[in-house]
């Protein structure tokens, strides 16, 4: 793992061997986990943590997809829906064959099966195998989710796109096209979802709010494949039959232009700052999107894997947090400050105290997950020294988060060795969440 952009400086190295890898799924950053796939399509884990590399699942999987980093879902051969854990995994057989799933942010998941008028949508919520909600999707044969707008598209045979509300599995207005629909992909707050069509040379923005086509993107040719850039600025479009990369703004719905590059599950991809990479014979360059420019190139940098993502790492807890809060005396008064005297103003404060790690204590943390009964299920099933671990609340970036923890214990050492014998991927910091 290298420092973007100095790429030449690495910051993390795994500490085994590591499969090779077709496409990243998600990215856990309170866990610092990556979900990906191999070539093989089955799952593998990243735990920038330990430098551990954990893999799971066996025989064919389509539609695999994570939404957390730590929960990756897939369809087998048979119909079943796999959940695949760190931890362990968990099957689910539908009424009828499964097609693709659509996980949600609040621990829910939508199953897409059966075909032709049989065609079904089904709400469950795992680990529980009971189906809370159902709804009939006559001749779908394809969707995509956008979880953080709580949305779903299902395109059927006819060229129709059908609206669906994930949390009630209530669907809204269609969205009628000429041709069948071959590709949809959502920018990361779901605001918009983009269509191509097998017999069109353009792109559809679809208005999730309004169910309508917002704007219609014509390209220079065929489309075959769509990439929304993680960072929600611009969308990458693969041409069909060349290696040819249209680049078009989300913000105003233009080409910017046409790059050449080989399509993989990584590559063209955009970076945290705007910059397009390509794969030029062996290097990898980075072309500045507003005028497709060459501003670097990596030597051989085309046989690396690369996933863009921003990570603030690991940071102990402030002891400022603990602090317990003061509150104003019996009599409601507060005792004035005194004042201060001429020239105080201007004087230097001294820094701050180190923070002494060994009176906060160390925790032990195993994963952060969005639902609290599947962080519970994975507590339920940690257990060293006769301790099970315990779920804590906190928040992140607004969003409710469930910590799996134990401790905290008096000294680092205590702490790695407990995460050690559970046999878990665990992280430890300084203080208690």
């Amino acid at each position: 793992m290298v420092a973007y952009p100095n790429v030449d400086s690495v910051l993390w190295t795994a500490n085994v061997d590591v499969p090779q890898l077709d496409r990243v799924l998600a990215f856990d950053a309170d866990a610092g986990l990556i979900a990906a796939v191999d070539t093989r399509n089955l799952p593998v884990w990243l735990d920038l943590r330990t430098g551990a590399v954990t893999t799971s699942g066996r025989g064919k999987l389509h539609d695999v997809v994570s939404v957390d980093g730590s929960t990756i879902y897939g369809v087998g051969s048979d119909g079943a829906v796999a959940r695949f854990t760190p931890a362990g995994n968990w099957l689910f057989k539908p009424p009828a064959a499964a097609r693709s799933v659509f996980p949600q942010s609040n621990g829910t998941l939508i199953i897409l099966g059966g075909r032709g008028a049989g065609a079904r949508l089904w709400r469950i919520h795992p680990p529980e195998t009971k189906i809370l909600d159902s709804l009939v999707v006559r001749d779908a044969v394809m969707g995509s989710s956008a979880p953080l707008a709580d949305k779903l598209y299902i395109a059927a045979t006819n060229g129709t796109l059908s609206g669906v509300r994930a949390r009630r599995l209530a669907q809204t207005r269609s969205v009628s096209f000429e041709h069948s629909i071959t590709n949809i992909s959502a920018t990361p707050s779901g605001n918009r979802f983009y269509v191509i069509s097998d017999s069109s040379n353009a792109v559809s923005a679809i208005d999730q709010y309004q169910d309508r086509v917002s704007a219609t993107i014509e390209l220079p040719g065929r489309p075959r494949d769509l990439r929304v850039d993680p960072f929600g600025r611009l969308l990458l479009v693969r041409a069909a039959g060349r290696d040819s990369v249209w680049v078009i703004s989300i913000g105003t719905d233009r080409v910017l232009g046409t790059v050449r590059s080989v399509w993989r599950g990584d590559v063209p991809f955009v970076a945290p700052d705007g910059a397009v990479a390509i794969s030029d014979g062996r290097d990898l360059v980075f072309v500045d999107p507003t005028r497709l420019r060459e501003v670097r190139r990596i030597a051989g940098g085309a046989s690396e894997f690369w996933y863009p993502f921003l990570w603030a790492g690991f940071r102990a807890r402030e002891a400022a947090l603990d602090q317990p809060a003061q509150f104003p005396t019996d009599s409601g008064v507060t005792p004035a400050s005194p004042t201060p005297a001429v020239g105080d103003s201007t004087t230097p404060k001294p820094p701050p105290a180190p923070v002494d790690s060994s009176k906060l204590g160390f925790t032990v943390s195993f994963a952060a997950l969005l639902n609290e009964s599947a962080a519970r299920a994975r507590a339920s099933q940690i257990t060293v020294d006769g301790h099970t671990a315990r779920v804590v609340t906190g928040t992140s970036s607004g969003v409710t988060v469930y910590r799996v923890v134990l401790g905290p214990y008096a000294t680092r050492d205590e702490a790695e060795r407990v995460g050690r014998t559970s046999g878990q991927s665990y992280y430890v910091f300084a203080g208690t969440p």
